[in-house]
């Protein structure tokens, strides 16, 4: 299916020109066999990804499950006009709207996605948790008993100190810019000898984000690791949510094609630097809503 998306209202968060929007949506694009780790938990019948991007999420879905509804949603009108322009296996809606505002009947829905747009939410939010926590809210509201949501984000590691070591000239000012640019803060850091000395989330924050160049000036402002993985499940718990399923894992990709030439890491042992794996990059969290609510879940 193909459906036309009008842009005579331009609506768009950060306007990366055309360039940045390509890049933006190749990254989305090369990302698909990650992204389809997703669907085996999803849950058949009324399903909406929020924060829909160029469509790559919905192809998948509609691939996958040619008898739902499949409706996305996102603000983007140039995303839209994207994932418009996809071919699709069966048939997609596609709504224009700011997910942090817009709502679903009650228990209409069996699946909400989140995928890569939870650290957005409260990066362009003034990195407000409350913003990121009323959004999930809502999801838990508009999924029916026994519906599922599946976050696939980024995932805030443990709180202790690492030692970066850089492998090249490039790689060490692009640290440096990362510090100094780096949106909720500046990263707080000490020079040791030929390392630098920072905090593990810290480190993961600068993994994330040195492999940009043509928008960088956007995605240094956003904060991937909001949560760890137990907080997100316990924020979630809070909600009235059971988890079902929770992982975590660096994509092989980074690891392979930028981390192991630019950089490594290491913690201190009894006064010795011990090499460490980089911190991982993604998590997928599945949530389900119980099919009787508990009466503890917060509304």
């Amino acid at each position: 299916m193909t459906a036309t998306i009008s842009l005579e209202s331009r609506t768009e968060i950060h306007d990366r020109g055309y360039q940045g929007f390509q890049v933006y949506a190749q990254g989305m694009s090369g990302s698909m066999k990650e992204k389809a780790k997703i669907l085996p938990y999803v849950r058949e019948g009324n399903i909406v990804e929020l924060g829909s991007g160029n469509g790559v999420v919905l192809e998948l879905l509609a691939a996958r499950f040619p008898g739902s509804n499949i409706v996305g949603v996102d603000i983007s009108d140039t995303m839209l006009k994207m994932a418009s322009e996809r071919k699709y296996k069966s048939k997609v809606k596609f709504v224009k709207g700011d997910i942090t505002e817009i709502e679903f009947k009650e228990n209409s829905l069996d699946t909400i996605v989140f995928c890569s747009i939870l650290h957005e939410v409260y990066s362009y939010n003034g990195y407000d948790r409350n913003i990121l926590n009323e959004t999930l809210m809502k999801a838990y509201k508009a999924l029916r008993p026994g519906g599922r949501l599946i976050i696939r984000d980024g995932v805030k590691p443990k709180n202790d100190l690492v030692y970066l070591a850089f492998k090249n000239k490039e790689t060490e000012e692009k640290f440096y810019r990362f510090a100094k640019d780096f949106g909720p803060y500046e990263i707080p850091f000490s020079q040791e000898k030929s390392t630098v000395r920072l905090r593990r989330e810290d480190a993961m924050e600068f993994l994330s984000k040195y492999i940009y160049d043509v928008n960088w000036n956007i995605e240094v402002k956003e904060q991937f690791g909001i949560y760890t993985s137990d907080e997100y499940k316990k924020q979630l718990q809070r909600l009235g949510f059971n988890i079902i399923h929770a992982e975590s894992y660096l994509i092989e990709w980074l690891k392979k094609t930028h981390y192991e030439k630019d950089v490594e890491i290491f913690k201190k042992i009894n006064s010795e630097l011990i090499r460490q794996e980089y911190p991982d990059s993604t998590m997928i969290l599945v949530a389900e809503k119980p099919m009787e609510e508990s009466k503890w879940a917060e509304h």
